[in-house]
């Protein structure tokens, strides 16, 4: 398990980089360009995604209205929230004031303390009780961050052994970015949404209306869709994930699986024409959703079988087979990821001990 956790985590930072600032100066990634980059939707809206030379790992919406700006998810630390915040100035020199959290995971919410009480960040009651908890000592935050350190120490190996000097300059700049991005982590203080809701909410601010869903159970808790009526465009975090002619599945190390299907209806229900993830690019293949409702019926039923035959969790977690959906999710798929399996095993001693 731990070996699984450490490369998952070495693949994450291989992916997305940081920079560390304090507050109120200028942002600069190692190599002096922007976090984010920005593709406008429609009127105003803006699906903002890293540029790869700051750690952000995970996409934001930014929506400017009439006198101000909402941001729709906050960025994984504060030095990473500074530079999309940074990257907005560049397009509009309104105030941020609303701020969403789809769900509290820390690469989607651990942006929320650079913003002042003038801001209202709002989410799901569940999103409030989780960033007020010990969130960094819980599996999630643990799994993606604790093997941060030895990673570091194997690049600078790396770097130490390469004889080319293109391939030194090239790990040099990537062990800078997870430094930095390791440093970054140090400053974060979990900050929980000031403003909550149950089950839906409705704002109409600036001449845009924005609507707040909670689907149901699924990823999270407590996941919120952000739905543009007008704009048919529904931000959808983590709670649904995809790629444009493929899939990508959604992390379950805290899902409820056994729910999730029935609450991606309620995303069907809205009449939309993006769906615009949490990380990803945005897709309008609606049909997706059914895929992954196909999957996590099948997962949930091999899962809740083994569970219940006695088998443990650790045996269970290589006899789950989920290769009848590598048609949709690539050959990745077919075995689970222990974490899903952990999260679910938990769940099933609640409602059927044994």
């Amino acid at each position: 398990m731990k070996r699984f956790l450490m490369t998952l985590s070495v693949g994450v930072l291989a992916v997305f980089a940081t920079e560390w600032q304090t507050r109120g100066a200028a942002v600069q990634s190692p190599d002096g360009s922007p976090s984010h980059r920005f593709e406008e939707l429609a009127d105003g809206v803006y699906f903002a995604i890293g540029t790869g030379a700051m750690t952000v790992m995970s996409n934001s919406l930014v929506l400017v209205n009439d006198d101000h700006v909402m941001l729709v998810d906050t960025s994984v630390t504060p030095a990473a929230a500074r530079g999309l915040v940074a990257g907005i100035e560049t397009l509009t020199d309104k105030p941020i004031k609303y701020v969403f959290n789809t769900h509290y995971h820390f690469d989607h919410a651990h942006g929320n303390q650079i913003f002042g009480d003038d801001v209202e960040i709002i989410g799901h009651d569940f999103v409030r009780t989780m960033l007020s908890s010990d969130v960094l000592t819980q599996r999630t935050h643990r799994s993606f961050t604790e093997g941060i350190p030895d990673q570091l120490d194997q690049v600078r190996a790396r770097i130490s052994e390469a004889s080319n000097a293109e391939d030194r300059e090239e790990l040099a700049a990537a062990l800078r970015i997870q430094e930095a991005h390791w440093e970054a982590l140090q400053e974060t203080k979990p900050t929980p949404p000031n403003v909550t809701y149950s089950d839906t909410m409705r704002l109409v601010k600036g001449g845009r209306e924005v609507q707040l869903h909670f689907p149901g159970p699924g990823h999270t808790g407590g996941d919120t869709l952000v739905f543009l009526p007008e704009e048919r465009i529904v931000f959808t975090g983590d709670f649904f994930v995809g790629r444009p002619g493929g899939h990508s599945l959604p992390y379950m190390g805290d899902g409820y699986v056994e729910e999730w299907p029935a609450s991606l209806d309620g995303l069907k229900a809205l009449e939309f024409d993006t769906i615009v993830p949490g990380h990803g690019l945005p897709f309008r293949e609606r049909e997706q959703i059914d895929h992954l409702q196909a999957l996590l019926r099948d997962l949930n039923r091999q899962v809740t079988a083994l569970y219940a035959e006695g088998v443990s969790v650790q045996e269970a977690i290589g006899r789950v087979d989920l290769g009848s959906h590598v048609q949709h999710y690539g050959q990745q798929v077919a075995s689970a990821d222990p974490r899903t399996v952990i999260r679910m095993y938990e769940r099933l001693q609640v409602k059927m001990p044994r």
